[in-house]
């Protein structure tokens, strides 16, 4: 029987480091866990903004302080700031997810 030396070991494994796959899989899961946190928290704020500024605009056009046409301008602005704010922390969640996601293969390998 042939005792396995590292180049064999390193050969069957595929060049697999535990260690660095464990490190690398707990960072992953850690700073994606911390960035959809912050989208979340990003994209809730934006739409809580989008909700208080409609319901505001809303009133202005029901005490006649603005007509309809103002109120659908200025709510159109509103949502797509919102759309803007979500859509922009969600591609930067997505990202840094994908570095983090690529670290963690790196780490993997030996």
């Amino acid at each position: 029987m042939k005792v396995l030396d590292i180049n064999d070991m390193n050969s069957i494994s595929g060049g697999f480091n535990l260690i660095g796959a464990a490190t690398g899989f707990s960072s992953f899961v850690f700073n994606s866990g911390a960035g959809f946190a912050s989208f979340v928290a990003t994209a809730g704020a934006a739409f809580a903004g989008f909700v208080a500024n409609g319901a505001l605009g809303f009133g202005k056009f029901v005490t006649g302080q603005v007509n309809w046409e103002t109120f659908v301008t200025e709510s159109a602005t509103n949502w797509n700031g919102f759309v803007q704010t979500a859509g922009n922390s969600w591609s930067g969640f997505v990202s840094n997810a994908g570095k983090d996601w690529k670290g963690f293969i790196q780490a993997a390998h030996a």
